[in-house]
């Protein structure tokens, strides 16, 4: 009798291991596409609804934007991106004008303890780029995450106008495999991307 017990008792382990390690490999089974960032060999993973957009593709875009104060507010964009160092990928979801741009730049390790400076300078991006479009920046939330390989730093931000119309810029900043890049989610809704962040592949 005892070893009967003994013998469901382990049984029950077992599944129940298995389904936790179900469970874990469905926690990131989110939909979406990978895109070649080619000149720097990194996959990022976005979303179905994204397209990817050249430079020139996406000048030509903004320039049929219907809404002249989102024309405004994107081409003043654009060109803060433009006109910075380094490989820039443009994607856009069309439909919720969320947009989404990976910017390549010198390798900067990081650990948790430099947190605060990272933080500094992206609040710092972050009000420079709202006075360009005559907005506030508020710091909503900021994290580290890491392992050996890879360190992540974010930090999100609420942007607000002077209608009171608010929208968000969460930025990713990421070193990994000796290449750091920051990835800029400008939106009109808060959504969290750690998912899709945590899918990409740097070579």
């Amino acid at each position: 009798m005892k070893q009967y017990w003994y013998i469901i008792t382990l049984l029950c382990m077992v599944l129940f291991a298995c389904q936790e390690a179900s469970k874990d490999t469905k926690r990131n089974d989110v939909p979406g596409d990978y895109f070649e960032l080619g000149e720097d060999n990194i996959k990022i993973f976005l979303p179905v609804y994204f397209q990817k957009f050249s430079e020139k593709e996406y000048d030509e875009l903004i320039d049929i934007i219907p809404n002249s104060e989102e024309r405004r507010i994107e081409r003043a964009r654009f060109n803060y991106l433009k006109f910075s160092k380094g490989n820039i990928y443009y994607f856009r979801d069309i439909a919720s004008s969320t947009l989404i741009s990976v910017k390549m730049m010198d390798f900067v390790p990081f650990s948790k303890q430099e947190s605060a400076q990272l933080l500094g300078l992206l609040s710092s991006s972050c009000s420079a780029y709202a006075d360009l479009l005559n907005m506030n920046c508020e710091k909503l939330n900021a994290g580290y995450s890491g392992t050996t390989l890879t360190k992540v730093f974010k930090a999100a931000y609420k942007m607000t106008d002077a209608n009171a119309i608010d929208s968000f810029n969460t930025m990713y900043f990421i070193s990994s495999n000796y290449k750091s890049f920051a990835i800029n989610i400008f939106s009109n809704t808060n959504k969290n991307y750690n998912s899709f962040i945590e899918k990409i592949v740097v070579k």
